[in-house]
């Protein structure tokens, strides 16, 4: 009787979550892996960090980011003695895109895809910034942690919103690593700034390089930090209806086929 007694408490202990959403109905969040566009790719380099990712988004995508961007932008500024300046490091200019007052649903998937890379919900995202670099921008060497409030970041993804050609500079060094990246419309580079415990890694410190010969660069910042900064938003998932069957013309990824159902 007892055991009975043990396994039924177990039972109702392990199903806890399935009774409470009976009772208190609520939808669920997106999975953050539909967000994700065609040709997703990811690249990690060995053991430093670091991740480069292709195809993170479309031209379109892009587009739309620096257009929201381009009104907004302000001269760049990094933190010192407790407070944002003006620095001669850091040469750029920066729109805020999604904030504390600012909830735009356009920026879920971006911060999705960020969240999938990184493996932390995306309510986790600190301020969203769009940056333009011109002919001479460029941010000197540093990390994007720190003990204060709004330098906690756990994760950085950097998303590049055009092509950058070598000769026109413009790339993301990490100089302890021996590791430089080059802008290219729709891809990221994803790397970790300390670990769970607050440990930092100074490894990843890293540096826009100089934009060269009448170049520009359109970048976008994704910075998770431990904790979560914000409630979720109700955001429509990206499939609401029931699937559709494919045409017979429809082009197929490599091992996938048609089927026809066999007669019965």
């Amino acid at each position: 009787m007892i055991k009975k007694i043990r396994r039924q408490l177990r039972m109702l202990f392990d199903r806890r979550y399935y009774f409470l959403h009976r009772i208190f109905p609520g939808q669920t969040a997106p999975h953050n892996l539909s967000y994700l566009p065609d040709g997703f790719t990811v690249r990690k380099i060995e053991q430093t960090g670091v991740a480069v990712v292709d195809n993170f988004c479309t031209h379109e995508e892009a587009q739309a980011l620096v257009q929201l961007a381009m009104d907004k932008l302000v001269p760049s500024a990094v933190r010192q003695g407790g407070k944002f300046v003006q620095d001669p490091g850091r040469k750029s200019e920066t729109a805020l895109v999604f904030g504390p007052r600012r909830r735009d649903p356009a920026l879920i998937p971006f911060a999705c895809r960020a969240a999938a890379l990184v493996g932390v919900p995306y309510t986790h995202l600190e301020a969203v910034y769009v940056t333009r670099y011109q002919e001479g921008g460029r941010y000197n060497e540093h990390v994007d942690y720190g003990d204060h409030f709004s330098v906690d970041r756990l994760y950085t993804v950097l998303l590049y919103l055009n092509d950058l050609p070598e000769d026109q500079g413009g790339g993301t060094a990490f100089p302890r690593l021996n590791i430089k990246v080059q802008p290219k419309l729709g891809r990221a580079v994803s790397w970790t700034n300390m670990n769970p415990d607050g440990s930092a890694h100074v490894e990843t410190s890293h540096a826009a390089l100089p934009v060269l010969n009448g170049g520009e660069k359109w970048t976008i910042q994704f910075w998770f930090h431990p904790y979560k900064m914000f409630d979720a938003i109700e955001v429509t998932p990206p499939q609401t209806k029931a699937g559709q069957p494919i045409g017979s013309a429809t082009p197929l990824p490599d091992g996938a086929s048609y089927f026809t159902r066999p007669a019965e």
